[in-house]
């Protein structure tokens, strides 16, 4: 990878979409915690344009729980982000609802620049149609803007993926989860229908050992400036705002990387290559 990657979630845990699996859409955010969502946006992407260069961080996902792009804020901060010239690419995890138009509109407007910006976007079967998800895609396709689109590997939903696969261009590659809370291993018919949608869905099956040498150039940062390893990982003695001149010596306790955004931070992962420079944003290269 050609620099460091920061995943970034603050403290906003609500969505617009109403997903029955989903705890984040029952809590409806106050507007105090939804300034201090925004206060801690603010002050982070302040701190990362002053520190980008010494600490090498090219590149910067959004993980939030929730969705984030509903609000301004995000998106005036991943204006200021690409606007840095050491950044190779900004973007965040999504649901694809906010208006495309006046989204970029008040992105650009703000001196974004869209060639460095990456959506990860996730179909919700309960809350969005194919046609509706794939028009969205469109919309952001049209707009210079890179994204890939995936969902949950349900077999409930299998005919629903193949769908979406077909409604989408080529070029966007379209990733499937392993569905947690399933009680049952998926059956080897499954398991080959889901390889033909997405061919990489083999790497949610088995999860790889967990391995601090393999993450010294990706670093989680929670809202308030606590770092993690990454995602799963556990809390760290340094804070972001006290960081000077490195990243923090990885430390992990688990056992495996159990989710895309645990194990493709990983140096190994990435010299696999068919993700790119940042396998994060989880676009084929």
């Amino acid at each position: 990878m050609a620099g460091n990657t920061i995943l970034y979630r603050g403290s906003l845990k609500s969505c617009n979409y109403h997903c029955s699996y989903c705890p984040f859409s029952k809590h409806k955010e106050s507007m105090r915690e939804l300034q201090t969502d925004r206060q801690q946006w603010i002050r982070f992407c302040r701190s990362l344009a002053e520190r980008a260069a010494v600490l090498d961080i090219r590149a910067l996902l959004v993980a939030p729980y929730g969705e984030a792009l509903i609000h301004s804020w995000y998106w005036r901060g991943f204006a200021e982000l690409t606007r840095l010239q050491r950044t190779d690419a900004v973007g965040a995890q999504t649901n694809l609802s906010f208006p495309v138009a006046s989204s970029m509109e008040y992105f650009r407007q703000a001196g974004g620049c869209g060639d460095k910006l990456r959506l990860w976007a996730s179909f919700h079967p309960e809350m969005v149609s194919v046609s509706r998800f794939a028009k969205q895609c469109g919309r952001m396709l049209d707009e210079g803007v890179r994204l890939c689109a995936g969902a949950v590997a349900n077999p409930k939903y299998l005919e629903v993926c193949r769908q979406i696969r077909k409604a989408l261009p080529a070029e966007v590659y379209l990733w499937l989860n392993r569905m947690d809370g399933q009680k049952r291993p998926y059956t080897e018919e499954e398991q080959r229908a889901f390889e033909e949608i997405d061919p990489f869905f083999f790497r949610e099956l088995s999860y790889p050992q967990a391995d601090c040498k393999q993450c010294e150039k990706r670093l989680f940062v929670e809202g308030d400036g606590t770092l993690r390893t990454c995602n799963l990982g556990m809390r760290q003695k340094r804070n972001w705002y006290e960081l000077a001149s490195d990243f923090p010596k990885p430390e992990c306790r688990r056992k495996f990387c159990s989710c895309y955004l645990a194990y493709a931070g990983r140096e190994d992962f990435g010299r696999a290559g068919d993700f790119g420079e940042y396998p994060l944003f989880r676009m084929l290269k």
